[in-house]
């Protein structure tokens, strides 16, 4: 089965999410990026749920800051900003059907 390209669109996006978390130390949320990435790409929206229940509340995703030895990463929290709200934003567009199919049927 072949997925819609904004479905494609956000793997990818969880892909590079997961190897800048990897890359930075914080294994733990790599981990829940890539089971919730290797779902998706099954075209099970049980991915696409996982995701998006990362968000919001404390000590959720949103809240995380890359550090290295006491320092803030200035740059590198910027390009986790940036990954972040387009790949919440596109699982958002899937999740209510305005894109892709990864919704339950």
């Amino acid at each position: 089965m072949q997925l819609h390209p904004d479905v494609v669109r956000l793997a990818n996006l969880l892909h590079r999410l997961e190897d800048h978390l990897r890359d930075h130390d914080a294994a733990f949320w790599a981990a829940k990026i890539r089971r919730s990435r290797a779902s998706l790409e099954k075209s099970d929206a049980s991915g696409l749920r996982s995701f998006l229940a990362f968000f919001g509340g404390m000590g959720s995703l949103n809240d995380l800051m890359l550090q290295h030895d006491g320092r803030v990463l200035t740059t590198e929290n910027a390009e986790l900003r940036q990954m972040l709200e387009e790949a919440w934003a596109l699982g958002n567009q899937l999740q209510r059907g305005e894109t892709g199919s990864a919704r339950s049927e």
